[in-house]
């Protein structure tokens, strides 16, 4: 097995333990402390997005988002905010097919909490390129780039998760 593999093979493991990043510390323990359950799940090509809520107590949302690379969990005002990244991170079609490009500003926060923003960033460079941007209060910053078949995927998990939306709202 060669080195690459290995840590795959590591990353998983500690994933099958349920090891997991938070932004932050204080985020993590306090999600410790809340009873959570799954709203809604989507993955696509390497990419899983997922919603959970709070059983008991005050109604509270969590995100998170994992790819290849990154792991991010954080709050979020509403599960809603997934049809939110799915207008920005895709772009619609005009008259006779032609894409159009966008006209909003080129990001949407995505996080509920301001003191430690979660960001999507849209590149005015390429047209399918984007930043997800993590913030934490001591100053670092985590900056991921999405494009190509990321974007993709990324999108189609949206996708998933906002039908799972969508079937608990109809039930």
């Amino acid at each position: 097995m060669n080195k690459s593999a290995a840590k795959y093979k590591n990353r998983l493991q500690r994933k099958a333990k349920e090891v997991k990043m938070s932004v932050t510390r204080n985020m993590a323990k306090a999600r410790e402390k809340e009873n959570l359950g799954l709203t809604a799940i989507g993955s696509d090509g390497g990419w899983e997005v997922a919603i959970d809520e709070t059983t008991s107590g005050a109604q509270k949302w969590f995100a998170q988002i994992e790819g290849h690379s990154v792991y991010l969990s954080f709050a979020i005002r509403s599960p809603r905010i997934i049809d939110a990244m799915l207008e920005f991170l895709t772009i619609p079609e005009g008259e006779n097919g032609v894409v159009k490009r966008s006209t909003k500003n080129g990001q949407i926060v995505i996080g509920k909490n301001k003191e430690e923003p979660v960001t999507l960033v849209r590149d005015d460079e390429f047209s399918d390129r984007y930043f997800l941007i993590a913030e934490a209060k001591g100053g670092l910053v985590v900056r991921v780039t999405i494009g190509g078949a990321d974007l993709s995927s990324l999108v189609g998990a949206l996708r998933q998760a906002k039908h799972d939306l969508d079937e608990a709202n109809t039930e």
